[in-house]
């Protein structure tokens, strides 16, 4: 199976640029899904990575998250009908690959020494672009995320 963009975004953001989870996976969605977010932004997401450094909820989960409320919030949560059904879908589609939310617990499972959370961040990027399509397809995510941006050239040639 061929990489997405987002998991190619993915490589490069974690590897070459050492960022932590969750720096990794907001500028891989920004990459991705030319959310035009401003450099200071990623910062923000900076305390996140290794479970808000305790080990509690995944950074990558984190990351993808934010991306996804950029997505689909206009002016705030509460003016938002189907944000909280995205968020629920990201939240379950993360799970069923990861089998878990908490960095302790994936830590135990998807880290390690030599590729750190590579592999974390590489199934939340496929969590993300299972949402996003999924989202898409039900009509409650903009036009402008049309999944064939998310595509690899091998992937847009094979089709």
């Amino acid at each position: 199976m061929s990489e997405t963009l987002l998991e190619r975004n993915v490589k490069h953001h974690y590897l070459e640029n050492n960022y932590n989870c969750a720096e990794t996976m907001i500028q891989a969605c920004n990459d991705t899904f030319k959310l035009d977010l401003p450099a200071f932004a990623y910062r923000m997401l900076s305390g996140f990575g290794s479970g808000l450094y305790t080990g509690n909820v995944c950074g990558a989960l984190v990351g993808c998250t934010s991306a996804l409320s950029l997505m689909m919030v206009e002016t705030r949560a509460h003016d938002t009908e189907h944000l909280p059904y995205a968020q629920r879908l990201l939240v379950r589609n993360f799970r069923n690959l990861l089998g878990e939310t908490q960095c302790a617990r994936l830590k135990a499972v998807h880290h390690t020494k030599e590729q750190r959370c590579l592999p974390t961040c590489l199934l939340a990027a496929q969590a993300m672009t299972q949402t996003v399509n999924q989202l898409q397809q039900e009509g409650l995510l903009k036009q402008e995320y049309d999944f064939s941006k998310w595509m690899t050239d091998e992937q847009a040639k094979s089709e």
